[in-house]
């Protein structure tokens, strides 16, 4: 179960939907965001509880679905009660190793075969990073009336279709640009799904130092394979400088850069310690050596030089 839930914009250009009236258009809005709701877009659903939050008959709820199965938007397996939201994962889409996760779990509780093949085939479709190859073996194949054939809804021109990436996509690879076209995209690519408090935050973030720069944070984040928290450091250190072009940015690193290369390359002084500073001097031998250097100055005045020498 999600907290949020999001709705692409070109939902409400779609020329189909604007001929539904106000009751189709409610009923779909709530398949999408009730509680009931999954990362994969498979999820049970339950009539009785929709009747209640909609206040409607079961008979309304019975030609609701028809339409809406009719229109390509959803499939529903009477038998199982579970139902599919048709391109749930394209309009979704994200390819954080969190949320990967949690569909690979979800795939495990899918009933109807024909879903959980549906949910894998477009996980790797659209990219993402999930572990499921195929479908568990116990998953029963129950027919149902509609084929899972897409409808494909209107996307803007100005927006293109990100390239998926594979999970083992070399560093190279991933330093390539990402096709998205704003911050709120690529942080959905990125981190995953982005909730109302980021979406704020984001924002801000923009007037501060621009859309630019906020995509490069996300990026650098990216990376590092770093969250969300580690690309607002860097959006706060380019703040506290002043930074506010991708320009002043690649300055930046080369000065970064040279201030590492300046401490590699200054000589280190080496301070020449004396010989009881070192840790194998031995106080106990060399003040007995003193002592009988002492002894042996003692005894020169003593001798003579008129004594003759021992033959």
């Amino acid at each position: 179960m999600a907290i949020y839930r999001q709705l692409h914009t070109t939902f409400w250009k779609d020329r189909r939907v604007g001929e539904w009236n106000k009751e189709q258009k409610l009923f779909f809005l709530y398949l999408l965001s009730n509680d009931h709701t999954t990362q994969c877009g498979v999820y049970e659903f339950n009539k009785r509880y929709a009747k209640f939050e909609l206040d409607v008959s079961s008979k309304e709820i019975d030609e609701l679905i028809d339409f809406l199965v009719s229109e390509g938007r959803i499939v529903f397996n009477e038998k199982t009660e579970e139902l599919m939201i048709i391109n749930w994962l394209k309009y979704n889409s994200s390819r954080s190793p969190k949320v990967a996760a949690v569909i690979d779990k979800e795939l495990r509780e899918i009933k109807t075969l024909e879903f959980e093949e549906e949910v894998i085939r477009k996980c790797k479709e659209y990219g993402y990073p999930i572990k499921t190859e195929k479908p568990k073996e116990n998953t029963i194949s129950i027919g149902y009336r509609y084929s899972i054939d897409t409808i494909s809804q209107p996307t803007p021109a100005s927006t293109p279709t990100p390239s998926p990436t594979p999970a083992s996509a070399t560093t190279a690879e991933i330093e390539k640009p990402l096709a998205v076209v704003n911050a709120y995209e690529l942080y959905q690519e990125v981190f995953g799904i982005l909730n109302s408090i980021n979406t704020q935050d984001i924002g801000d973030w923009i007037k501060d130092i621009g859309e630019d720069l906020v995509c490069e944070a996300f990026r650098r984040a990216a990376l590092e394979q770093k969250g969300y928290a580690y690309a607002k450091g860097i959006m706060k250190q380019w703040e506290s400088r002043n930074i506010k072009t991708m320009e002043d940015v690649f300055a930046d690193d080369v000065r970064h850069q040279n201030q590492i290369n300046y401490k590699k390359q200054k000589p280190v002084r080496k301070e020449v310690l004396p010989d009881w500073a070192s840790d194998e001097y031995d106080y106990k031998k060399v003040e007995a050596a003193k002592r009988k250097e002492r002894e042996i100055h003692g005894k020169l005045p003593e001798i003579s030089l008129d004594d003759p020498l021992p033959l």
